[in-house]
């Protein structure tokens, strides 16, 4: 989850809040960010996501609070493993414990998959694909990487 900065520095992994056109708030978006020249940007990985929210949020109008955690499965992982791997402070890498954390939420998932198949609910079936996408494609590029 690192990255080097235009300066030339190491971007850790944060979350902010985010404001958009001042009437809605969304909170714990993962960004990257670089300690020694305060330059800051979305996660590359859900900065897709975070851009159809708030076009989603804009055409209902309505403003308020979102936490990007409850509305994008990726976020969730990432904050719940930035979490424990801060507050265990163990041995175990930042990314070794995130692709644990998303291959658990993938089982997870496709349980929830069986039933909706078995309820032959389609709409339930589709939700579901949609949040194992993200945490799949994380997940295949890290075994990528890791074998070349």
């Amino acid at each position: 989850m690192r990255r080097l900065c235009s300066c030339g520095q190491n971007m850790d992994l944060g979350f902010r809040l985010v404001i958009f056109e001042n009437k809605f708030q969304i909170d714990r978006v993962p960004i990257l960010e670089c300690e020694d020249c305060e330059y800051y940007e979305v996660l590359p990985a859900i900065k897709c996501d975070l851009t159809s929210l708030l076009a989603r949020l804009k055409n209902e109008g309505e403003g308020g609070r979102v936490l990007f955690t409850e509305v994008n499965e990726f976020a969730d992982v990432l904050y719940s493993s930035y979490l424990t791997w801060k507050r265990t402070g163990d041995n175990q890498s930042f990314e070794e414990l995130l692709e644990q954390g998303c291959e658990e939420r993938i089982n997870l998932l496709l349980d929830l998959y069986g039933c909706a198949k078995k309820a032959s609910d389609s709409r339930w079936m589709n939700e579901i694909s949609s949040r194992l996408a993200p945490l799949s494609k994380y997940v295949k590029e890290r075994q990528c990487l890791e074998t070349k």
